[in-house]
Parts: structure tokens; C-alpha cells; sequence
């Protein structure tokens, strides 16, 4: 097969070197600088482990980067992975404009003849009522005879490569020539696909997989939040109940956020009317992004007011830390930053993987990107460690945390619990506030 590829951020990268190792024929369109000179230079934009060697083992051989589509190649299908940011405030709503724009590319190698797939998360409706009216009117073919489907990426960052080749895909179309041509795609990728019964249902079934992690998660965190109100560590309740419990998997609290699980709530609820649901999801939602606001008071409390001194060291600026990625889309971490900076605190910021220009590029200001840690911490009143990379753990006593704080967020600083001259917070204790005498 031949596709094309919309797109080579993180899905549709991930996405078109696996179909090429498996040999279909990619065609990776692209027009970003930075992204194209790392293709060119055989290593991708963004870190996950393995990439880089399937890009140097398959680039200009049955992966090709493109700028525009090529008129002499027949196409079997293109593949639309573009993002779909979020609008407004408060009641945020997905732009599909950038879904638009993709179709755009294809408009003078489309026939009509080709499968358009949409592997980009979108409301429930959106092939039906947006894509495929496109299609039809780009080449003056009945809606009837377009052949559409929605297939959404379902992998995480960190092990999207395995998940690729391991995890069913799911797969729809508009018609039963689309569904054929959906299934002889991925069947090239992974040992199974689940055929969905329509678009609609392969659109809901991938706003119900975040969704019901954010749900899951938001519970957790509501748990945690409740125990502190009795002076109780609300991280150790939630180990104790689960604890040898087969009836009890309460998720630990922490951090919700990344590129998907920030975002595909608010996408379910578009679009839904009338529904005694809405509440209940959008309440889940909130609680998580309330998480930071909570982190940025227990700042204020343990540090006092922003001024020259009263420097803080944020650590962990990707969305999370395991599987290691290097994306600060969506990152509480980088939320976390900006409500700071806000406020006028001087932030020294380090990550393990992030790479130095994406962070330089969140404009926070006059920050210090940290090469070592503890060199950062000497100069500061506190340490934020906000993702759970692996390295946490193995990290030494140092003296630059004699007297200071340490908010470890995921209980994964293991070697400095036993130190008195550390103070280690945690989620479970940031709400916590000590009654006097």
C-alpha cells in the first residue's frame, strides 16, 4: 500500500515509520522547519525511545518527507494526524481548523478515489458532517461514493512504537469499501483491529478511553483532597484502602494532563446536549486542573511572597516522566510555571529529557534552565519535582537540600524520605495546614 500522512508531529511520526518498517509505502507530509530538519538529519523533533533508529533504518526508502504530495504516485489512502487545540475559556471548544487546512493538501492529488482517514481526535460527528462534505465538494463526487473513516491513535507517548504492533486498532468507515481498506492498512500494522459499527462509535470510543482516565483519576484525586481535611496524608489513605484489597484499585492522586487528557473531555462535551452526564464529566475535569492552583497556594504558604530571595526550583517539565518523553504540551508542569512566574517568583527550571530550546521557548521570563539540579537548588528556598521520571529514585543526598523543602509530587524521591534535615511534601500533604499550638 501507499498512504499519505498528514502531519509528522508525535502521532503521525510514530504512526509512518512503523507502517514503512512493515512495508508500506509512506509519503510524510510536513512543513514545519524544526520538524523537517530533524527528519533530514534522520532523528525526530521529540524524544521516544527507539525512533530515531527506525527513522535512520527507513528514511528515503519507504518513508519519504514531503512538503506537498507527489502527482505521479497513486495513493491508496491519506491519513490525517493533526491536532485539534482547544478555544476559548471556561467552556473551551476544539478548533478544527487545523483539520481544514489538512485536507487542503490534498486537494490536487484527491480524486475521490483514495480513503481519507482521521486518526486526529475530533467531536462526535465531525467525519460525518465535516470531513466527508469537504471531500465531497474538493472533488465534485457524491458524499455516497467518498470513502472516509475515523481510526484514532490510541497509544501512549513512551511506548507508542510497541503499542503500534501490540494494541488493536480501532477502525471505521462510511462504507463497507472503506472498512476493507481501513482493515488491509492496519492489519500491515498490528495482529488485530477492532472494526467499530460506525464513525460515530469509533469517534465516542476514543473520547471515552481519556476521558474515563481523567474520571479515574479525578476520583483519586478527590479522595486525596477529602483525607486532608481530616489532617490525614491523603496518598497513604488511598495505599491502605487498596492495599491486598482485590475490591479496592483506587488511582493515586496527582497530576492529569499531557496533549490528550487535558483536551478530549472537553471534546466529548462539544457537541453533547441535554445530557445528565455533562456535569459529572466537565466537575472531573475541573477537580483535575484545580490541582495546580492548589500546588501554586502551598507555594505561597511554605515560601511566602514573591522577592529576590525567594527563588523556586521546578523539576520535571514534560507531562510525565514514565514512559520518559520529552513533550511539554499540556504539561501541568509548564501550568505550574506560568502561575508562578505570574505571581513574580525567579524559577529555575530543569528537566531529564525536555530538550533546553522547547523549554527556553515557554517565555517565562528571566528563568534558569538548569543543566544540574542541585547546582539550581543551592540559590533556592524550595524544589518542586512535578513528573515521576525514573532518576528521582537514584538520586544521592545532597547538601543543596540541607533546610530545604522538597514537594514530591509522585512519591518517587526515595533517597531523600530519610533525611530530617529535608522537608518532603506530597500530594497528599500540600492541603494539610498545621493548626497552632
Amino acid at each position: 500500500m501507499v498512504i499519505g500522512i498528514i502531519g509528522l508531529g508525535y502521532v503521525g511520526l510514530t504512526l509512518g515509520i512503523i507502517a514503512a518498517s512493515r512495508g508500506v509505502t509512506v509519503y510524510g507530509l510536513e512543513i514545519n522547519p524544526v520538524i523537517k530538519g530533524a527528519l533530514k538529519n534522520n532523528h525526530a523533533h521529540f524524544f521516544e525511545k527507539g525512533l530515531n533508529e527506525l527513522i535512520e533504518q527507513y528514511n528515503n526508502k519507504t518513508f519519504h518527507v514531503v512538503e506537498e504530495f507527489p502527482h505521479d504516485v497513486k495513493f491508496d489512502a491519506f491519513i490525517v494526524t493533526v491536532g485539534t487545540p482547544l478555544i476559548g475559556h471556561g467552556v473551551k471548544k476544539p478548533n478544527f481548523e487545523y483539520i481544514l487546512s489538512a485536507l487542503q493538501t490534498i486537494k490536487d492529488v484527491y480524486d475521490g478515489s483514495q480513503m481519507v482517514i482521521l486518526r486526529s481526535t475530533v467531536s462526535v460527528g465531525t467525519t460525518r458532517n465535516i470531513v466527508l462534505p469537504k471531500l465531497s465538494k474538493m472533488c465534485n463526487r457524491d458524499k455516497k461514493d467518498i470513502l472516509v473513516g475515523m481510526c484514532p491513535e490510541r497509544t501512549i507517548e513512551g511506548k507508542a512504537l510497541n503499542e503500534l504492533t501490540a494494541l488493536p486498532q480501532i477502525i471505521s468507515g462510511n462504507n463497507p469499501k472503506s472498512v476493507e481498506i481501513a482493515e488491509d492498512l492496519f492489519m500491515q500494522i498490528t495482529p488485530d483491529v477492532v472494526v467499530a459499527s460506525s464513525i460515530e462509535e469509533a469517534e465516542l470510543a476514543k473520547l471515552y478511553c481519556n476521558t474515563y482516565r481523567d474520571i479515574t483519576f479525578a476520583l483519586g484525586n478527590a479522595f486525596c483532597l477529602a483525607a486532608q481535611q481530616f489532617g490525614v496524608d491523603g496518598v497513604k489513605v488511598i495505599e491502605t484502602a487498596n492495599m491486598r484489597y482485590p475490591r479496592s484499585n483506587i488511582a493515586m492522586p496527582g497530576f492529569v494532563a499531557g496533549p490528550c487528557l487535558e483536551k478530549d473531555a472537553y471534546i466529548l462535551l462539544n457537541n453533547m446536549k441535554n445530557c445528565d452526564s455533562k456535569d459529572f464529566i466537565s466537575s472531573a475535569r475541573a477537580l483535575n486542573e484545580s490541582l495546580e492552583d492548589a500546588v501554586c497556594d502551598y507555594v505561597k504558604r511554605v515560601v511566602g511572597e514573591p522577592n529576590e530571595q525567594n527563588v523556586l526550583t521546578l523539576s520535571g517539565m514534560a507531562f510525565k516522566g514514565r514512559p520518559a518523553t520529552s513533550d511539554l504540551r499540556g504539561s501541568s508542569s509548564v501550568y505550574i510555571a506560568q502561575k508562578l512566574a505570574a505571581l513574580g517568583y525567579k524559577l529555575n527550571l530543569h528537566d531529564f529529557v525536555a530538550l533546553p530550546q522547547d523549554m527556553h521557548n515557554l517565555n517565562l521570563g528571566t528563568c534558569y534552565l538548569a543543566d544540574d539540579l542541585f547546582e539550581a537548588c543551592k540559590k533556592s528556598k524550595i524544589l518542586l519535582v512535578l513528573n515521576n521520571h525514573e532518576r528521582y529514585a537514584e538520586l544521592p543526598y545532597d547538601t543543596s537540600l540541607s533546610g530545604k523543602t522538597v514537594f514530591d509530587a509522585w512519591n518517587v524521591c526515595d533517597n531523600w524520605h530519610n533525611y530530617s534535615d529535608i522537608k518532603i511534601d506530597t500530594i497528599g500533604t500540600i492541603n494539610i495546614v498545621k493548626k497552632e499550638g
